[in-house]
Order: C-alpha cells, then structure tokens, then sequence
C-alpha cells in the first residue's frame, strides 16, 4: 500500500468549509497527520525498503510507523519531523524484527536515488546507463549481505538521509560507533565493487 492511500483513508475535511470546523483539534491533528505523510511518507517508504529487503515487510512496518505516529500526535510535535519519522520507522522495523514476522529474505532491488549516488560515489564513474544499472544492482547486492548493524547505520545515513547524530540518535548508539560502521560497510561496499 503506498503512503498516498493512508492520508486519503484519513477522511481529509474540504478546507473550503467552514473555519470553525478547521479550527477543531480532530480536523488539525488529521491535517498534521496528513501533511507528515505528505511530506516524508515517500522518505520513510524508500528507508523501510531498504532495511526491510521486500516490498510486503515495508509496507507492514509502514503502517506500523503511521499508527504509531498518530498515537503520539498529541504528545510529539517534533522540531525535526523528518528525523523523528525516521526514527519511530527505524524503531518499528526493529520490533518487526524481533517479532519474527517475517524471515527477511535476501532481495534487493531497491533503484532510489541514495542507492544511485552511492552506486555513482563507491565505484568508478559510470560511461553509460547500462553501468550505472549494473552498478546499482552490484550496489543492492552487496548492501544486503552486510551485517545488519552495518546495514542498518547504511540506510538510516544515505536512503533515510540522517546527519550521523541523527542516526546514533534513532539506533540509540554514539556517533563514533556510527561513524565506525558506516566506514566498515564503506569498505566492504568498496571492496565487493571493484
């Protein structure tokens, strides 16, 4: 299920009704709701592809992610919306994980634009698209065999596009241990494209 169908299941007010009905909380936390979504849903779907390796697992921690979001709208008014969805993503793969629900299989496949831009920085420069697909396809490979901890700090920096403290932030880990992975999988990224 792609975010778009979240925020139209929300039941979104006609904004050219009446004011008093938009100056209602229910109508504000559903516009809140809906603009995250807007906004960062495609972010936090290409994030959760990348650590979940298929499609049905992301779309599960997904909606998992949206529910957990609108239990907090009223608490959490985050200054960084988009490092705080990343985070509660990351947080709710994690107990997908632990949960079993799934074994994860192997697949890669994910074509976003952060997998191209380290495709296009790891290796040699491409001559033509045919090399760049084929580094993309060398890339995804290669990122699902990392360890998980590697893996994980990997697509929370490039596909989640978090500074490294906000990636120590969301794994609850220093910044040096993140910078310490992230140079890891670098290498073995490295090594396994050339």
């Amino acid at each position: 299920m792609e975010h778009a169908t979240i925020s139209s299941s929300l039941n979104q007010p006609n904004l050219d009704c009446d004011p008093a009905i938009l100056a209602q909380p229910e109508t504000a936390e559903r516009l809140w709701f809906a603009g995250l979504v807007e906004s960062h849903g495609s972010a936090v779907l290409a994030l959760l592809r990348r650590l979940c390796r298929n499609q049905h697992d992301a779309d599960d921690v997904f909606q998992e992610t949206a529910v957990r979001v609108w239990r907090f709208r009223k608490s959490q008014r985050p200054v960084n919306p988009r490092t705080w969805l990343m985070t509660v993503a990351y947080r709710a793969f994690l107990d997908h994980r632990v949960r079993g629900l799934r074994q994860f299989p192997h697949c890669a496949g994910i074509d976003d634009a952060a997998v191209q831009d380290m495709a296009v920085s790891l290796g040699p420069p491409p001559g033509n698209r045919l090399d760049l697909e084929e580094a993309i396809v060398k890339l995804n490979t290669a990122t699902a065999e990392l360890p998980d901890s590697e893996r994980e700090v990997v697509a929370l920096h490039y596909s989640g596009g978090l500074s490294l403290s906000e990636t120590a932030s969301a794994m609850n880990i220093s910044q040096g241990t993140v910078k310490s992975r992230l140079n890891s999988a670098l290498k073995r990224l490295r090594s396994q494209l050339q």
